[in-house]
């Protein structure tokens, strides 16, 4: 039951909260790319894109080494800089909010809403000022925000929408994916999310003019596609040096892990939705443990199953016994000093930050597994 932390190994009989798919073609495929002696930004960077696009209708898809460099790179875009502020939320991974401080902006907490954990487009408003330049949400656990109301926001002030949807890929927002509607979605194709590349991400939007641009940002301000060689000078001919642009684009050893995953999408998203849906079955409406709310005009895909309990640690340690291991995704970021310190006025956020807590589900999880997770839980909480 123990982690053995020297190998990285757990032992054979520990129910684990995660888990990393990879069909077995990966193997295949992936030796191919080594054997092709072309294993930097190639064909196989292309064609993930453009299976990409097609799966999930995005209209412009850039293809980047990790989803934090997609956020860093849309907000090096739309020109965020020093001293601007970015709305966002403080219940995310700390990868969200470090890429604004990255860009030596400062994030500006708006509240969450206790029932679904995603940010309240209510108190997003309130924190508006002359210095905000955008505004950041995360689809928590892949269950998507209320797109709509800040959209509403986004127009009415005239900030850009950026989506944090590292959670999120292959869910859907009244009938659309994300990513379709939106101006800057970032996804992560990270180890232990639906699909993986190893490490990545994606940027998809709708805007032709932002699709250019972050082609550039994504690699020296050079659009790779468009650049015109030199036999004599390291840099293309119609380089201009006017943008500055980072070191983000994604190899065809990635790449080639990303395409198998998408055309094994649907294998592993059913799986989970599978789970998920068992759970929401059978764990609602027990004491001590209150479910997130799902939306009934949202598709989540399941990404990560958070709960709210009381006593999270006698929880967590009794559900250790049973060869059960629960995690927390994150905690509230203001109780990091780099972000400011800690705030009185998140009162949602604050009540989150003590009670929830993910259960296992991943595409490797038995019936039988699952059957011991759901009894055990509800033993967890008589």
């Amino acid at each position: 039951m123990s982690v053995k932390k020297k190998n990285y190994t757990l032992s054979e009989d520990l129910i684990r909260p995660w888990s990393t798919f990879v069909p077995k073609q990966a193997a295949i495929e992936v030796s191919k790319t080594l054997k092709s002696k072309w294993i930097n930004t190639g064909v196989k960077e292309k064609e993930l894109r453009e299976k990409a696009c097609k799966k999930w209708s995005f209209r412009y898809c850039v293809a980047v080494s990790n989803g934090t460099a997609a956020l860093r790179s849309s907000l090096a875009m739309l020109g965020v800089g020093s001293g601007d502020e970015v709305i966002s939320t403080p219940f995310t991974f700390i990868a969200t909010n470090t890429a604004i401080l990255e860009q030596r902006a400062v994030p500006v907490f708006a509240d969450i809403k206790y029932d679904d954990l995603n940010i309240d487009p209510k108190s997003i408003e309130k924190r508006i000022t002359s210095k905000t330049k955008a505004i950041m949400v995360v689809h928590y656990g892949g269950n998507p925000v209320d797109l709509d109301e800040i959209r509403k926001i986004g127009t009415k002030y005239k900030l850009p929408l950026i989506e944090d949807a590292a959670h999120a890929l292959g869910s859907k927002y009244k009938n659309d994916y994300i990513g379709l509607k939106g101006e800057l979605v970032c996804f992560s194709l990270q180890v232990v999310k639906i699909i993986t590349s190893g490490d990545g991400g994606l940027i998809a939007t709708s805007n032709q003019d932002y699709y250019q641009k972050l082609k550039k940002i994504i690699w020296y301000g050079i659009d790779r596609e468009e650049k015109k060689t030199n036999l004599i000078d390291p840099l293309p001919n119609n380089f201009k040096g006017d943008v500055l642009g980072f070191k983000y684009n994604m190899n065809d050893i990635t790449a080639t892990l990303g395409i198998v995953g998408i055309d094994h999408f649907n294998e592993a998203a059913k799986k989970r939705k599978v789970i998920g849906e068992r759970y929401r079955n059978e764990l609602s409406g027990l004491p001590k443990i209150k479910l997130m709310k799902y939306h009934a005009d949202r598709s989540p895909n399941y990404q990560i199953f958070p709960v709210h309990v009381e006593n999270r640690l006698r929880f967590a340690t009794y559900l250790r016994d049973q060869n059960i291991m629960v995690n927390i995704n994150n905690r509230r970021n203001d109780i990091y000093p780099i972000f400011g310190g800690l705030r009185k006025d998140l009162t949602s956020t604050a009540r989150a930050d003590q009670d929830v807590i993910l259960l296992p589900i991943h595409a490797d999880l038995t019936q039988r597994q699952v059957d011991h997770i759901i009894k055990h839980v509800k033993e967890a909480v008589r």
